[in-house]
């Protein structure tokens, strides 16, 4: 299954470093720590919301469990084929 894309932390003012797509930029309601999700295709705003959604909830999710993040985190296939909601 080919990946949707990913989340890398933001460190500093500037991410340049790649050549993916940014989709959409996801701060940590909790720590403010920032994301910038970029992925391979075309950018779909569908595709970026859902995506958007998803890291902030792995978030959350990291903080339920009083671990750290992740510096990268690989995005699940969001695409309309494989949505679960």
């Amino acid at each position: 299954m080919k990946s949707g894309g990913v989340a890398r932390r933001l460190r500093g003012t500037s991410d340049s470093s790649s050549d993916n797509t940014l989709m959409g930029t996801v701060v940590c309601a909790k720590c403010g720590q920032r994301f910038a999700i970029r992925c391979d295709p075309l950018p779909n705003a569908e595709l970026a919301e859902r995506q958007v959604a998803w890291v902030a909830d792995q978030l959350v999710w990291d903080h339920i469990q009083e671990r750290k993040h992740h510096g990268t985190i690989e995005l699940p296939d969001l695409s309309e084929r494989t949505a679960i909601r």
